[in-house]
């Protein structure tokens, strides 16, 4: 789970993030490699 990161390692590392939709992110990293994130909204 992505909680704290670094700016320039992050922006280093990451091509685009897609919101599909306020608990549901898709990073798309530079290396082409895809990570989905879904939190749980009762954990927010």
């Amino acid at each position: 789970m992505l909680e704290e990161f670094d700016d320039k390692i992050f922006n280093a590392l990451v091509e685009k993030i897609e919101v599909l939709s306020p608990t549901h992110f898709v990073f798309v990293l530079k290396s082409g490699m895809i990570v989905e994130e879904i939190k749980d909204i009762d954990k927010i």
